[in-house]
C-alpha cells in the first residue's frame, strides 16, 4: 500500500511540473481538457502494454490502429502471449492494417492444431490412412508423456516468417519501437523478461500455452506462456520510466463456473488466477485502461477473428477521442513527428548456404539436401515452408524453426530441428459393425542399426475381436527407392448372408510374408513390386461344402500403382485417388477343363487377378462435394481361384484387412463373394454445420462368379443410403442407414474412429 501511495505521489508531482491540471485518469474514462504549458523541454514517454489472451488478442489490433491514426507516439511496447505477438509485429514496423490482413488470411486451424495437410504426408502414410490417438517417445526403456498436444511447426514457421524484417536485430531496444515480452521460467516459477536474442523464439516462448504448445528452451531456461505469472506486464513498463501507459486488458474479471466446462476453460481460469496480483497492479497503474467487451470469446476462438476484431474496433472508437486529446497535449508540450517504417512481409530470400543444427551429422546432409542444390539462389518463403512441412511429415524430425544470418554475400539459412526419438509407441481405437472393437498398439524403432541409417522397424498389435500382428521393416535407398519386408498374421471371422439369412460363417487365419521394393518419385505416387508367400487357414462352419481346417500355401507376384492427392483422410472435398493392382497367383488346384472331364489332377495352377479403384472428389461451393468412384476387378485364366482370393463385397468399413474386401452401400459385410465386379459409386457430401456431415450414397454395378454372366441383369446390384457423421480428434464417428435391390429391409452401420 505504501509503495502504491509513493508511486501516485511521484506521478502527481511530475504532472504538477508540466501542467496546472492533472492529465491522468486511472480508469481512463476521459482525458482532462486543460491545456498544458508549451515551453517544456521534453514530452513524456508513451508506452503500450498488451495483455495475453489467445485469440482475444485480435481485438488489440484496431486499438493500435486508433492510436496511430490519432497521432500518439509509441515510445515502447510490451506484451505477453498474444500480446507479445501483436506487440512485436508493431515494434518491427508492420502497420496495424497489415497485421489485420495477416490475421484474416491465416489458416488458424493449421497454426494452432499443427494440422499437416495430407498432400505433405509420405505416400505410405496415405495408404495406411490411420490415425493414432497419441504417440509417446521411449527413452532409456521408459515411456514418456509428451509435453504438449502439438509440436508447433506451423506457429514456428509463421513467427519466423513475420520476424524476417528484424532478423538481424538482436537487441529489441533497437527495433523501430523498443519492445519486451514476458515468458514463464518453469524451473523457478518466475517471469522471464526478454529484451534481446532471436525475436521469433522470444515471442514463441511467451505464447507457449501449457499442454497445447511445446515449451521453448532459451538462454538455458525452459519457458512457457508468460500468462502463468504476468499476463499484463504493466509493472515492467513502469520500471522503464515510461510516463504515460496505455494498457489493453483481455482478461475476464471472473469466469462463471458454468463456463468452465472443459480443460480449456479451466486452463484459462487458472492462468487468470495465477497472474492475478500482477493484473490488479496493471489495472490500477494504466493511465488509459482499455478492456474490450469480447462477448464471451475464449482464448482459442481463432476462427472468430472477424467478430473479435469488430469488438476491438468498438473499443477503439470509444477511446479514440482520448487518444486525440493525448496527441494534442503532447504536441503542445513539444512538437514531434512519427517516423515509423511501413514494413511488409518478406516473400523471397537470396540464400547463399543452408545450415542444419540440432541433428546428427548423418541427418544434416539429408535435411540440407531437401532444400536443393546450386546455392546461391533465390527461394520464396512458401518454398522454404513447403520443405519444412515435408520434413516434419516424414516422421523423422520435430521442433523445427529457422532464422537468417545476413552476410556480405547474402543470407545463410539456418534450420533448427531435432530428431524424433528413435523408439516410440502409439495407440488407437476403432469400432464398426463389420470388424467389431479394436485397440491398436504400435512400436516403432527408427535407424534400427547405425549402419542402416533411415531404416525403420514397426510392429502393430491389434487387440480386437479380429486380432492381427504386423511387422514391417523398410530401408530408404537414396531419395526415391525403398525396399522392405512385411510379415503379418491376421485372424478374421465373417458371415455371408442371403436376404438376411446366414449361409456361410468363415474363420480365416492368414500368415503372410511380403518382400517388396518401392519407387516413390514424389509424395503423390508410388509403384510397388513384390513377392508374397501366403499360408492360409480357412474354414466354413455353416455351409454345406464346408472348408476343412487345413492350411493351404499360396504365393503370388504383384505390381501396384497408387496415387493420392486428396485433401483429407475423411470428408475430402477435392483430389484424386488411384489404386491399381495386378496379381499372378500360384496355387495347387484343378483347372476347369479337367473338372468338367471328371478328372482330378494335382499340380501348380496360376491365375491373373486385376483390380482398379478410381476416385474423384469435386467441390461444390464451400460446404459440399460430389464423389465419383469406379471400382472393378476380374480373374483371368482357366484355373479356379481359391475362395480366399475372390472378391468379398459388402459392408461400409474402410479397414480392409485384405485387399480383396470391397465396400458396397446396402450390402452386409462380404454379402457377395465373386470373381468379377464392375461398379460405380456416387456420393454427395454436405458439411452442414461445423464438424457435422451428411452424405447420400448410391452404388450400382455388376458382380458375378462367372465371366459369361458378368453383365447379365441378374448380376446387377444397386445400393443406396444416408450417413450422418462428425469429424473428431479420434476420427470420423458415423451412423448409416442403407438398403439395396437384393435384400429386403434396411441395414445399419456404425463407425467410430479411424481405421487401421
Amino acid at each position: 500500500m505504501m509503495n502504491k501511495m509513493r508511486n501516485r505521489l511521484a506521478s502527481f508531482l511530475l504532472m504538477m511540473l508540466i501542467s496546472a491540471f492533472s492529465f491522468y485518469n486511472v480508469d481512463a474514462q476521459e482525458v482532462n481538457d486543460s491545456v498544458a504549458p508549451k515551453k517544456v523541454r521534453h514530452r513524456p514517454k508513451v508506452g503500450v502494454v498488451l495483455c495475453g489472451g489467445g485469440a482475444k488478442g485480435f481485438a488489440e489490433i484496431p486499438i493500435l490502429k486508433a492510436i496511430d491514426e490519432a497521432g500518439v507516439p509509441v515510445d515502447y511496447i510490451g506484451g505477453t502471449s498474444i500480446g507479445s505477438i501483436i506487440g512485436s509485429l508493431y515494434a518491427v514496423g508492420y502497420d496495424p492494417d497489415v497485421i489485420e490482413e495477416m490475421v484474416r488470411k491465416q489458416d488458424w486451424n493449421n497454426v494452432i492444431y499443427d494440422r499437416i495437410p495430407l498432400k505433405y504426408l509420405p505416400i505410405e502414410q496415405k495408404i495406411n490412412t490411420r490415425k493414432y490417438l497419441a504417440t509417446f517417445p521411449i527413452t532409456n526403456g521408459k515411456i514418456k508423456l509428451k509435453s504438449s498436444m502439438v509440436d508447433g511447426v506451423y506457429v514456428n514457421m509463421l513467427l519466423s516468417r513475420l520476424m524476417l524484417p528484424a532478423d538481424n536485430t538482436h537487441d529489441y531496444r533497437k527495433l523501430p519501437v523498443p519492445f519486451y515480452c514476458i515468458a514463464t521460467d518453469v524451473e523457478h516459477a518466475t517471469q522471464y523478461e526478454m529484451t534481446k536474442g532471436d525475436l521469433s523464439r522470444s515471442v514463441r516462448a511467451s505464447m507457449s500455452i501449457p499442454f497445447l504448445f511445446r515449451p521453448v528452451s532459451l538462454d538455458g531456461k525452459l519457458l512457457i506462456d508468460g500468462g502463468m505469472v504476468n499476463n499484463f506486464p504493466v509493472r515492467n513498463m513502469k520500471e522503464r520510466g515510461v510516463d504515460i501507459i496505455i494498457g489493453v486488458d483481455l482478461e475476464d474479471a471472473t469466469i462463471p463456473a458454468s463456463q468452465i466446462d472443459n480443460s480449456l476453460g479451466l486452463l484459462e481460469s487458472l492462468m487468470n488466477l495465477s497472474s492475478l496480483e500482477e493484473s490488479l497492479y496493471a489495472r490500477s497503474n494504466c493511465d488509459i485502461y482499455i478492456r474490450p467487451n469480447l462477448h464471451g470469446r475464449s482464448m482459442l476462438s481463432f476462427n472468430d477473428f472477424d467478430s473479435i476484431i469488430q469488438f476491438g474496433e468498438e473499443a477503439a472508437k470509444e477511446f479514440y477521442p482520448q487518444f486525440q486529446k493525448l496527441a494534442s497535449f503532447l504536441q503542445d508540450m513539444e512538437p514531434y513527428e512519427i517516423n515509423r517504417p511501413h514494413v511488409q512481409p518478406v516473400d523471397t530470400l537470396y540464400i547463399v548456404d543452408v545450415q542444419v543444427e540440432g541433428v546428427s551429422k548423418n541427418h544434416e546432409a539429408v535435411v540440407a539436401r531437401e532444400f536443393g542444390k546450386d546455392f546461391p539462389k533465390k527461394m520464396t518463403v512458401n518454398e522454404i515452408e513447403d520443405v519444412i512441412v515435408k520434413l516434419r511429415a516424414s516422421g523423422h524430425y520435430e521442433n523445427m524453426w529457422y532464422d537468417i544470418e545476413q552476410t556480405d554475400k547474402g543470407n545463410v539459412f539456418k534450420l533448427h530441428c531435432e530428431e524424433i526419438a528413435a523408439m516410440s509407441t502409439a495407440v488407437a481405437i476403432h469400432y464398426d459393425n463389420n470388424y467389431g472393437i479394436g485397440a491398436l498398439v504400435n512400436f516403432t524403432v527408427k535407424n534400427v542399426l547405425e549402419r542402416l541409417n533411415r531404416a525403420t522397424l514397426s510392429v502393430d498389435v491389434n487387440i480386437a475381436e479380429n486380432p492381427y500382428l504386423k511387422v514391417n521393416f523398410y530401408k530408404h535407398h537414396r531419395d526415391m527407392f525403398r525396399f522392405g519386408v512385411d510379415f503379418s498374421i491376421y485372424s478374421l471371422s465373417l458371415g455371408q448372408y442371403t436376404n438376411k439369412q446366414l449361409t456361410n460363417s468363415y474363420s480365416i487365419q492368414d500368415n503372410k510374408l511380403d518382400i517388396y521394393a518401392l519407387l516413390v518419385p514424389n509424395l503423390k505416387n508410388q509403384i510397388r513390386i513384390g513377392a508374397v508367400g501366403d499360408l492360409v487357414h480357412m474354414r466354413d462352419f455353416v455351409g454345406e461344402n464346408s472348408i476343412t481346417g487345413n492350411y493351404n500355401f499360396y504365393s503370388y507376384l504383384y505390381l501396384n500403382y497408387f496415387f493420392d492427392n486428396l485433401d483429407a483422410v475423411k470428408y475430402a472435398r477435392r483430389g484424386w485417388r488411384i489404386n491399381m493392382l495386378a496379381k499372378m497367383v500360384f496355387f495347387k488346384g484343378i483347372t476347369e477343363d479337367i473338372t468338367m472331364a471328371g478328372m482330378d489332377a494335382d499340380g501348380i495352377q496360376g491365375s491373373f487377378i486385376g483390380y482398379f479403384d478410381l476416385l474423384k472428389n469435386i467441390p461444390i461451393g464451400r460446404k459440399s462435394a460430389l464423389k465419383f468412384e469406379l471400382e472393378g476387378g476380374m480373374k483371368l485364366g482357366v484355373a479356379e481361384v481359391p475362395l480366399f482370393y475372390q472378391f468379398f463385397v459388402g459392408g461400409q468399413s474402410k479397414m480392409r484387412y485384405f485387399d480383396n474386401i470391397l465396400a458396397f452401400t446396402g450390402l452386409d459385410f462380404t454379402d457377395r463373394i465373386v470373381d468379377h465386379i464392375a461398379v460405380n459409386k456416387i456420393a454427395w457430401q454436405w458439411n452442414f454445420y461445423k464438424s457435422l456431415y451428411s452424405t447420400l450414397h448410391v452404388d450400382y454395378g455388376f458382380m458375378s462368379d462367372t465371366y459369361d454372366s458378368w453383365f447379365n441383369s441378374n448380376s446387377f446390384v444397386m445400393g443406396f443410403g444416408v450417413s450422418l457423421g462428425v469429424d473428431t480428434m479420434i476420427g470420423p464417428v458415423e451412423v448409416s442407414l442403407m438398403g439395396s435391390n437384393i435384400n429386403s429391409g434396411l441395414t445399419g452401420f456404425i463407425n467410430v474412429g479411424f481405421w487401421f
